[in-house]
């Protein structure tokens, strides 16, 4: 099931829990970090979602999620999803 009113794509909601997995376990990472993790084919969807509002740089290139986009991803974990 998709995070709620998100025009995301399956590999872009993908991303937004895997940024948010590793925000929880204290990890802020940048552009580069998930290119070297992903592959550098994750660039455009990260310039995706950070048009779309679901990922904001904080500093030193960090990437976050706004509030929003944490309330959707809380909400979706905790009726089951990843």
């Amino acid at each position: 099931m998709p995070l709620e009113g998100a025009d995301l794509t399956t590999e872009e909601e993908a991303l937004v829990f895997h940024v948010a997995a590793l925000l929880r376990t204290g990890h802020s990472p940048t552009d580069d970090d998930l290119a070297d993790e992903l592959g550098d084919e994750v660039r455009p969807l990260l310039q995706s979602l950070l048009g779309k509002g679901w990922l904001v740089i904080e500093k030193e290139r960090e990437l976050t999620l706004p509030t929003i986009a944490r309330h959707a991803v809380s909400s979706r974990r905790d009726v089951g999803g990843p």
